[in-house]
């Protein structure tokens, strides 16, 4: 009895230790992947907010004026959840645009979560093709 107690207690102490929420997403702007695509800001944003919508994240909100798209997917059979956070800037008026992708498993233990960095840059590359 002694043993299975201590087995929850050091899984829900894991478990906890490692969780990740959309703010942090946020915060971790500037240490996700980045991609230059050669196309006018309002393409590119327009674009990844419909790969957001087409893939199997949650949009939770995008915020056109700010350049940042929040999107999450909850607990799966695969995966406890993760939260993403997409950051599209111009940086060169009308012809190059940046797009940044954060991408945070809810629980750092989580070895089946999806690599949505890798996905939405996938389709984000086919789409702006």
């Amino acid at each position: 009895m002694l043993r299975s107690i201590s087995v929850i207690i050091l899984m829900s102490t894991f478990l906890i230790s490692g969780c990740s929420t959309l703010a942090d997403a946020q915060a971790a702007k500037g240490q996700g992947t980045t991609k230059v695509y050669e196309k006018d800001f309002d393409t590119v944003w327009q674009s990844t907010k419909e790969v957001v919508i087409s893939s199997k994240l949650d949009l939770v909100s995008a915020n056109k004026t700010e350049g940042k798209i929040l999107a999450q997917r909850s607990m799966t059979a695969f995966s406890y959840g993760e939260n993403v956070a997409i950051f599209v800037e111009p940086i060169q008026r009308n012809t190059k645009t940046r797009v940044e992708i954060v991408n945070k498993k809810t629980v750092a233990a989580n070895l089946t979560a999806a690599n949505w960095e890798v996905a939405l840059f996938r389709a984000l590359d086919q789409k702006l093709k």
